[in-house]
Protein backbone atom coordinates (compact mmCIF):
# COMPACT_ATOMS: atom_id res chain seq x y z
CA UNK A 1 0.00 0.00 0.00
CA UNK A 2 1.41 3.96 -0.39
CA UNK A 3 1.08 6.19 1.83
CA UNK A 4 -2.09 7.77 0.51
CA UNK A 5 -3.99 4.53 0.92
CA UNK A 6 -2.43 3.88 4.49
CA UNK A 7 -3.74 6.94 5.85
CA UNK A 8 -7.13 6.39 4.09
CA UNK A 9 -7.29 3.24 6.24
CA UNK A 10 -6.14 4.79 9.49
CA UNK A 11 -9.11 7.67 9.23
CA UNK A 12 -11.80 5.51 7.65
CA UNK A 13 -10.88 3.47 11.25
CA UNK A 14 -10.87 6.61 13.37
CA UNK A 15 -14.11 8.31 11.85
CA UNK A 16 -16.10 5.07 11.69
CA UNK A 17 -15.01 4.87 15.49
CA UNK A 18 -15.30 8.82 16.25
CA UNK A 19 -19.16 8.14 14.57
CA UNK A 20 -19.94 4.87 16.89
CA UNK A 21 -18.73 6.59 19.80
CA UNK A 22 -21.03 9.73 19.41
CA UNK A 23 -23.53 8.75 16.94
CA UNK A 24 -22.69 10.95 13.90
CA UNK A 25 -22.63 10.59 10.48
CA UNK A 26 -18.61 11.67 9.23
CA UNK A 27 -17.16 9.80 5.88
CA UNK A 28 -13.66 10.69 4.49
CA UNK A 29 -12.53 12.43 1.67
CA UNK A 30 -8.94 11.98 0.56
CA UNK A 31 -7.43 15.86 -0.31
CA UNK A 32 -6.04 15.78 -3.55
CA UNK A 33 -3.55 18.70 -2.96
CA UNK A 34 -0.35 17.77 -1.30
CA UNK A 35 0.97 21.28 -1.08
CA UNK A 36 -1.85 21.24 2.34
CA UNK A 37 -1.45 20.57 5.41
CA UNK A 38 -4.96 18.68 6.18
CA UNK A 39 -3.89 14.93 4.68
CA UNK A 40 -8.23 13.82 4.81
CA UNK A 41 -11.23 15.23 5.35
CA UNK A 42 -13.76 14.07 7.52
CA UNK A 43 -17.11 16.09 6.46
CA UNK A 44 -20.79 15.60 7.25
CA UNK A 45 -24.21 17.15 6.91
CA UNK A 46 -24.80 19.80 9.85
CA UNK A 47 -21.11 19.38 11.17
CA UNK A 48 -17.88 20.97 11.46
CA UNK A 49 -15.51 19.08 9.14
CA UNK A 50 -12.86 17.74 10.61
CA UNK A 51 -9.35 18.09 9.13
CA UNK A 52 -7.26 15.39 9.60
CA UNK A 53 -3.24 15.50 9.24
CA UNK A 54 -1.78 12.09 9.72
CA UNK A 55 1.55 10.56 11.51
CA UNK A 56 1.82 7.18 9.76
CA UNK A 57 5.27 6.94 8.62
CA UNK A 58 7.70 9.17 10.48
CA UNK A 59 11.01 8.02 11.25
CA UNK A 60 10.57 5.79 14.24
CA UNK A 61 7.18 6.19 14.12
CA UNK A 62 6.60 2.76 12.34
CA UNK A 63 8.77 0.36 14.90
CA UNK A 64 6.56 3.19 17.82
CA UNK A 65 7.40 0.16 20.30
CA UNK A 66 10.90 0.09 20.24
CA UNK A 67 12.72 -3.19 20.43
CA UNK A 68 11.70 -5.91 22.14
CA UNK A 69 14.23 -7.85 24.26
CA UNK A 70 13.20 -11.21 24.85
CA UNK A 71 13.50 -12.27 28.27
CA UNK A 72 13.92 -16.07 29.83
CA UNK A 73 10.51 -16.83 30.18
CA UNK A 74 9.50 -15.86 26.63
CA UNK A 75 8.08 -12.23 27.64
CA UNK A 76 9.66 -9.20 25.67
CA UNK A 77 10.77 -6.04 27.43
CA UNK A 78 9.65 -2.13 25.50
CA UNK A 79 12.77 -0.14 25.55
CA UNK A 80 11.55 3.01 24.16
CA UNK A 81 9.38 6.09 26.47
CA UNK A 82 6.22 6.43 24.82
CA UNK A 83 5.37 9.93 26.45
CA UNK A 84 8.88 11.18 25.15
CA UNK A 85 8.03 9.82 21.93
CA UNK A 86 4.62 11.31 21.89
CA UNK A 87 6.03 14.26 23.45
CA UNK A 88 8.30 14.52 20.28
CA UNK A 89 5.88 14.08 17.56
CA UNK A 90 3.50 16.40 18.47
CA UNK A 91 6.29 18.97 19.47
CA UNK A 92 8.22 18.85 16.14
CA UNK A 93 4.27 18.42 14.50
CA UNK A 94 3.44 21.69 16.41
CA UNK A 95 6.27 23.56 14.81
CA UNK A 96 5.51 22.66 11.35
CA UNK A 97 1.65 23.37 10.49
CA UNK A 98 0.95 26.62 10.64
CA UNK A 99 -2.92 26.10 11.23
CA UNK A 100 -2.98 23.80 13.97
CA UNK A 101 -5.62 25.02 15.83
CA UNK A 102 -7.70 23.77 13.04
CA UNK A 103 -6.31 20.20 12.34
CA UNK A 104 -7.25 16.87 14.19
CA UNK A 105 -3.60 15.41 14.69
CA UNK A 106 -3.89 11.41 14.43
CA UNK A 107 -0.95 9.72 15.30
CA UNK A 108 -1.02 5.95 14.13
CA UNK A 109 0.30 2.51 15.13
CA UNK A 110 -0.67 -1.11 13.95
CA UNK A 111 0.60 -3.08 16.90
CA UNK A 112 -0.18 -4.15 20.65
CA UNK A 113 0.23 -3.08 23.70
CA UNK A 114 -3.12 -1.69 24.54
CA UNK A 115 -3.31 1.50 26.62
CA UNK A 116 -5.33 1.10 29.52
CA UNK A 117 -8.06 3.81 30.86
CA UNK A 118 -5.47 5.11 33.80
CA UNK A 119 -2.28 5.24 31.02
CA UNK A 120 -5.00 7.14 28.60
CA UNK A 121 -5.65 9.79 31.32
CA UNK A 122 -2.03 10.12 32.18
CA UNK A 123 -0.98 10.99 28.77
CA UNK A 124 -3.96 13.05 28.18
CA UNK A 125 -3.48 15.10 31.13
CA UNK A 126 0.17 15.61 29.60
CA UNK A 127 -0.44 16.59 26.38
CA UNK A 128 -4.22 18.13 26.09
CA UNK A 129 -2.31 21.76 25.97
CA UNK A 130 -1.65 21.02 22.74
CA UNK A 131 -2.72 23.64 20.04
CA UNK A 132 -4.28 21.45 18.02
CA UNK A 133 -7.56 20.85 18.14
CA UNK A 134 -7.36 17.49 18.62
CA UNK A 135 -5.23 14.50 19.32
CA UNK A 136 -5.93 10.99 18.82
CA UNK A 137 -4.13 7.51 19.12
CA UNK A 138 -5.23 5.62 16.55
CA UNK A 139 -4.48 1.85 16.55
CA UNK A 140 -6.31 -0.75 14.10
CA UNK A 141 -7.54 -3.86 14.81
CA UNK A 142 -5.31 -6.97 14.48
CA UNK A 143 -6.42 -9.91 12.93
CA UNK A 144 -4.06 -12.54 13.45
CA UNK A 145 -4.96 -15.33 15.53
CA UNK A 146 -2.23 -15.02 17.77
CA UNK A 147 -3.36 -11.21 18.69
CA UNK A 148 -7.41 -11.04 18.31
CA UNK A 149 -7.43 -7.42 18.82
CA UNK A 150 -10.15 -5.22 18.13
CA UNK A 151 -8.32 -1.81 17.80
CA UNK A 152 -8.76 1.42 20.09
CA UNK A 153 -8.77 4.72 19.76
CA UNK A 154 -6.95 6.84 22.30
CA UNK A 155 -8.59 10.75 22.70
CA UNK A 156 -5.45 12.80 24.27
CA UNK A 157 -7.33 15.35 23.14
CA UNK A 158 -10.82 14.97 22.61
CA UNK A 159 -12.38 17.52 20.40
CA UNK A 160 -15.61 17.32 22.02
CA UNK A 161 -13.48 17.94 25.55
CA UNK A 162 -13.88 13.95 26.48
CA UNK A 163 -9.86 14.19 26.92
CA UNK A 164 -8.16 10.69 28.05
CA UNK A 165 -11.19 8.56 26.95
CA UNK A 166 -10.48 5.25 24.97
CA UNK A 167 -12.83 3.63 22.51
Amino acid sequence: MNKKDVEATFAKFFVERLNQRYNLNYQIIPNGNEASDVDIYAIAENLETLNLQLKTGEPGLERFWGRRRKLGSGMGSIDVNIEELLAQIIRDSEKHYAKKENLTLLITERYEPVFDKNYALRISKKFRDTTFKGVYFVKLAAFDANHPYEGQIVAIKDIFGNHGEVF
